[in-house]
């Protein structure tokens, strides 16, 4: 998108004069056009305009915007994330709802490429454990005759010949066993071919092993076979503690799983049946720019309002005798203002909404000689980048024993099937991060080319000496090195309450909630999510999904709670006025937010920052180190994968909301009988 086009979203109410003008007012407005705040728009827009697929419909629309503080998106920018089951059911739930944007999660899987693969490796390429990617993906219970669906795929029992036969790529699309993860995971993805692990299988022997392993596990094999989960988590759990481990550590409890990720896994089986998984939501590798780009271009096709060039400098509440029509003072540094009856914050680590959350009754605008809270820095630095070339397939983790340096690799691109193999259609991304006591943020940012050659030269010499392999070390040397940024990891906690403003005249005799300032509850209102509410170390993937996860949540619960009336006070039918959400139970709408999102992302984030601590304290012991490898070793062969991640791709929101609301209805109908 071109500056000249960004302009045009940008609206200026600038005074061209000393006249006085009015000041243009938005319902809601979203602060941030990262992949929270476009994702969320889309999410507000389905259920404020799009309820139901039906566009017979003539009520009036709910403006959606959006305030973004770049000029414009651009190509080949940033870094690369992962995308997980657990965000991707967004997409898919808006893929499947909102009739202006079906294809919306076919075009992000297209514009990606599928891991397949998780492997734990050592820093001289020597591989610990590799786990099939589909253990992310909690197992879908279907009879037979409704297991055709093309996103769906099976997982029946094979012997381990058959196993040996059909473990790698095949290219039969059609094939409902269990190697049909490989060859028909996401007919529009790209496919490895050439040296890739899946079509030359001698040069991945823990590959073949893992396409060997039962779904779920030796465990799960062991259970379908006795029926005594017991048995096997006892075994394990001897062997793990003879090793020195703790059991509580390493063990995969289910119950604490289903509580976790909200769903229910179904671990049994009969001959009518099939384990099933949904290749839709196989985790993929994409380049930032290129989600965003879809995302953005999702958001003209829905009509959401994107504003390019809005910093935001500071928030003023608006005071107001009703509460219920309290506002916010936007202003940014271009000099514009608006004004806004519910402002989201999903403005990233640093955001001035946040600031407004935590101080809403400041009435002073920020100021250079201002200070403001600067996250902690924590000490490691990470450069990552990208480059075409090919390797063998999956996300990989490479760690020093003798350093503290460690990193992540992953495909973004690869060809696709039936295509020439050549080695530019690849594209791999690599984040490395090592120590670097000393703090320097006048570094942390994109290179030029030529800093990004020399920087990535020089580490590449470094890790060399250290015994790192060459396949590391490939892309940093490589002449299409591109997108190469500079970062330092901060960190800050995540906020206990994530709004401010609303009334308490919804508040229920049994409802729990934060002691908050009575200044407050009488402001304009203001909400939070991404890392803007919750702050993410980047070490288990899942930052971004918690962003998403926080849109899906939100959306949902403000359509429920705060449904669209006419300023006339009329249902949404009428289309004489503009539609406007009524923040009547606002609270009530935060406190059902906030009950289901604070503990999550908590406990998720939480593991993030103790597994980035356990990469950095292998370096530290040998003993620890070699502690570490044989419990990841024994963990995947238990259970298919490591653990830990399972109760973050597994998380199924829409259920888990779907849930709180039916239950607070039921209470509501209690209270009511009970006044009767």
């Amino acid at each position: 998108m071109t500056e000249k086009e960004s302009a045009t979203e940008s609206p200026s109410n600038n005074s061209d004069g000393n006249e006085e003008q009015p000041l243009d007012h938005c319902p809601i407005v979203i602060i941030g056009g990262g992949i929270g705040g476009l994702v969320l728009a889309l999410c507000l827009d389905q259920v404020y305009n799009h309820p139901t697929t039906d566009e017979s419909s003539n009520s009036p629309r709910l403006p959606i915007h959006v305030y973004e503080s770049t000029v414009a998106y651009t190509a080949n920018a940033g870094g690369a994330i992962g995308l997980y089951s657990n965000g991707l059911r967004v997409l898919r739930h808006l893929s499947q709802t909102h009739p202006k944007i079906p294809h919306v999660l076919q075009d992000v899987r297209s514009a990606g490429c599928d891991y397949l693969y998780r492997r734990w490796m050592r820093h001289d390429g020597t591989e610990v454990a590799v786990a099939r990617e589909d253990e992310l993906l909690p197992i879908v219970e279907m009879s037979t005759e409704d297991g055709d669906d093309d996103n769906i795929r099976g997982d029946e029992s094979m012997d381990e010949d058959e196993r040996s036969t059909k473990g790698t790529v095949s290219g039969d699309t059609n094939s409902t066993t269990e190697s049909s993860y490989y060859s028909g995971a996401c007919q529009q993805q790209r496919r490895p071919r050439g040296d890739s692990m899946a079509s030359n299988s001698s040069q991945d022997k823990e590959g073949e092993r893992a396409n060997r392993r039962p779904r779920g596990g030796s465990f799960r094999s062991f259970k379908a076979s006795t029926g005594n989960l017991s048995i096997r988590r006892g075994s394990l759990s001897a062997a793990l503690q003879s090793l020195g481990s703790s059991a509580k550590d390493l063990l995969f409890n289910d119950e604490q799983s289903r509580r976790t990720s909200g769903i229910s896994v179904a671990t049994t089986s009969s001959s009518k049946s099939h384990h099933m998984v949904e290749a839709e939501l196989l985790s993929l590798g994409i380049r930032r720019w290129k989600y965003q780009q879809v995302l953005y271009e999702a958001c003209l096709a829905a009509g959401v309002h994107i504003h390019f060039g809005k910093r935001l400098e500071h928030v003023t509440s608006i005071p107001c005798n009703d509460s219920d029509d309290s506002q916010t003072l936007l202003q940014f540094k271009d000099g514009s203002q608006i004004t806004t009856s519910l402002l989201i914050g999903a403005d990233g680590l640093n955001s001035k909404v946040r600031n407004y959350v935590t101080n809403p009754t400041s009435q002073q605008p920020q100021t250079e000689t201002q200070e403001e809270y600067v996250p902690a820095y924590t000490g490691v630095t990470c450069l990552m980048g990208c480059a075409n070339v090919p390797r063998i397939r999956g996300i990989c983790f490479p760690t020093s024993a003798t350093t503290k340096c460690h990193a992540c690799y992953y495909p973004t691109r690869a060809p696709r099937e039936g295509t020439n193999d050549d080695p530019d259609d690849y594209e791999q991304v690599f984040q490395i991060y090592f120590p670097s006591p000393i703090e320097r943020p006048d570094t942390w940012r994109t290179l030029t080319p030529q800093e990004a050659k020399e920087e990535c030269r020089d580490l590449a010499k470094k890790l060399r000496k250290d015994g790192w392999d060459e396949e590391f070390l490939k892309p940093l040397e490589h002449p299409t090195l591109t997108g190469v940024l500079r970062v330092g990891l901060r960190s800050r906690e995540g906020l206990e309450s994530w709004h401010v403003g609303g009334s308490d005249n919804n508040r229920t005799s049994g409802e729990v909630e934060l002691e908050v300032n009575a200044t407050k509850k009488n402001v304009g209102r203001a909400v939070l999510l991404g890392d803007a509410a919750h702050p993410p170390v980047p070490y288990i993937g899942q930052g971004a999904m918690m962003a998403m996860e926080d849109a899906g949540t939100l959306s949902m619960i403000l359509g429920h709670y705060c449904p669209i009336v006419n300023q006339d006070g009329n249902d949404e039918e009428s289309t004489d006025t503009p539609a406007v959400p009524d923040f009547a139970q606002f609270t009530k709408a935060m406190s059902v937010y906030e009950s289901l999102r604070v503990s999550r992302t908590k406990t998720i984030l939480g593991s993030s920052v103790q597994l980035g601590k356990t990469q950095q304290k292998r370096a530290e012991s040998k003993l620890y180190n070699a502690w570490r490898e044989m419990s990841i070793k024994a963990q995947v062969w238990a259970y298919g994968t490591l653990p830990v991640m399972r109760p973050g791709a597994a998380f199924d929101y829409q259920a888990l909301v779907e849930e709180a609301l039916l239950t607070d209805e039921e209470g509501c109908d209690e209270e009511d009988v009970e006044m009767m």
